[in-house]
């Protein structure tokens, strides 16, 4: 069989089903309508076993090969983002304020049509293939969930697992891959300033939680350009700050929240610590009192080096050896980490711009799209590695 030749037999009704889903978006958790989607198209190829509900809205299916062997995963991810989309396209999110921004609708479209593909050569497959459709990873909360009700543990037990993600860097028709640390650890922060407010012409009686957090701001920032080895990459950032509702009395208190993301995990306790040594040094100068709430949202996602050479191979045989592209590190965050720390597994990236289209947004924008030619490439590497891993 001629992997990319059936891919592209469906890439009509892989559109279709992109296209769908990206009219028809929904939240973390809140995945109904997809999950409903994915069930029905596999209850149509006839899987082995279609297990639903777990982590809410997860779904898996099994495809279970005519002779014994190991057992290949891939994983897509489902959920959209509270964002209003901008682009005018037929196929324009119809929810208000929700938006497939991440290319998901994509993931889910790949994998199914792999099981598509997959499906049709169970009398020769040597081994099963698991399709994970994940709630919740725009909340890093789906793949921890789906691993604590035992995802990973029924039988026939995973031996390894792959992910792909969109890339708008990329160029349709490459993929890019990168062995060891890919993608960085993605942890929220909170930080309280409380004191003594007051009037505004008197601060001198008031202890100014405003200013106190002006110097957090900006001390936080010394974290990244001096407390950390220039060579280790780490980003700390305030995105969101609120306190104050007049313009002549000085607060009682101010909130600020934020990321801290960072490839190694050393790095990332040694950033908290230094977070709270400097909220303790703004309070004894300033007089405030600051609480701090450290929320750890995804691990660093290391891709294991023999799982990224299989996805090269099976992107060489297809592609090209000149369109499997080495990427660098990501700081943006990914729960697929969870279940690369049970098994071998990586994640790879899909190229998807098209700049003679104007296809050139990147991810978490509200004029986000992708190549639709991406979508057959995407899934004859998907099918392609899982036929190598279980042939192998």
């Amino acid at each position: 069989m001629n992997i990319m030749e059936e891919a592209r037999k469906i890439n009509d009704k892989l559109i279709e089903i992109r296209e769908y889903l990206h009219k028809n978006p929904e939240l973390s958790f809140q995945e109904v309508n997809t999950s409903r989607k994915i069930v029905e198209i596999l209850q149509e190829l006839g899987l082995d076993e279609i297990e639903t509900g777990i982590a809410k809205t997860g779904v898996v299916g099994l495809l279970r090969g005519s002779q014994q062997g190991k057992t290949f995963a891939m994983r897509a991810d489902m959920d959209a983002l509270p964002i209003q989309e901008a682009n005018n396209v037929p196929y324009r999110s119809q929810n208000n304020g929700v938006m497939h921004a991440c290319g998901h609708d994509t993931h889910v479209t790949m994998v199914l049509g792999s099981a598509m593909i997959l499906s049709k050569m169970r009398d020769n497959l040597k081994g099963n293939v698991k399709f994970i459709f994940q709630p919740a990873e725009e909340i890093f909360g789906g793949a921890k969930m789906m691993l604590d009700e035992g995802v990973m543990e029924k039988e026939p037990k995973i031996d390894t697992i792959v992910g792909i993600h969109v890339w708008s860097g990329l160029d349709v028709g490459t993929i890019g891959v990168v062995s060891g640390p890919a993608m960085a650890s993605a942890d929220r922060i909170e930080i309280f300033v409380r004191a003594k407010g007051g009037h505004g012409a008197i601060p001198h009686l008031t202890a100014d939680p405003i200013v106190a957090s002006a110097q957090i701001i900006n001390a936080l920032q010394t974290i990244v350009s001096r407390a950390t080895d220039p060579l280790q990459p780490i980003v700390l950032s305030i995105c969101h700050i609120e306190g104050g509702h007049a313009f002549n009395i000085i607060p009682s208190e101010v909130r600020m929240e934020g990321t801290l993301r960072t490839l190694d995990d050393e790095v990332c306790t040694n950033a908290v610590e230094k977070i709270k040594n400097i909220l303790k040094g703004i309070e004894n100068t300033t007089g405030v009192e600051c609480e701090f709430n450290y929320e750890k949202g995804s691990s660093v996602l290391i891709n294991d080096d023999k799982v990224i050479k299989l996805i090269s191979q099976a992107g060489s045989a297809i592609l090209g050896e000149e369109n499997v592209m080495t990427v660098e590190p990501t700081m943006g965050g990914e729960d697929f980490t969870y279940f690369t720390r049970v098994v071998p597994g990586a994640m790879f990236c899909l190229g998807i711009q098209d700049r003679d289209a104007g296809i050139v947004s990147p991810v978490h924008r509200d004029t986000f799209d992708i190549s639709p030619n991406a979508l057959s490439i995407g899934i004859a590497v998907l099918v392609k590695s899982a036929l190598m891993y279980l042939e192998s």
